[in-house]
C-alpha cells in the first residue's frame, strides 16, 4: 500500500507562513510542523501571489471554468460596444 496524501487546512498553512515572514528560516518551518521545504516554499509563493485568494480549499480553483466564460463573454460584449 502506498502512502496516502496529508491535508492541511488553510489556518496550518497560513501559520507556516506567517512563521516563514517573521523570519524563521524555511529549515526551522520544516522541521518544526514536519512538512518538506519545497511544500513550504510552493506555500509561500501561493500566498505571495494572491493574499487573500491564496489556499482556498476543497479542491475547488482560483477561477472556475464557468467563471473564465463569463468573463471572456463580457469582453466580447465590450469590445463591440467599443467599435461603435
Amino acid at each position: 500500500m502506498g502512502l496516502s496524501r496529508r491535508k492541511f487546512t488553510k489556518e496550518f498553512k497560513l501559520a507556516a507562513v506567517r512563521r516563514l515572514e517573521a523570519g524563521v528560516s524555511m529549515a526551522e518551518v520544516a522541521r518544526g510542523l514536519e512538512v518538506s521545504p519545497n511544500v513550504l516554499h510552493r506555500w509561500q509563493r501561493e500566498f505571495r501571489q494572491a493574499p487573500g485568494n491564496a489556499f482556498p480549499g476543497h479542491g475547488q480553483r482560483r477561477w472556475s471554468e464557468g467563471q473564465i466564460a463569463e468573463l471572456e463573454r463580457k469582453i466580447g460584449r465590450q469590445a463591440v460596444e467599443i467599435d461603435f
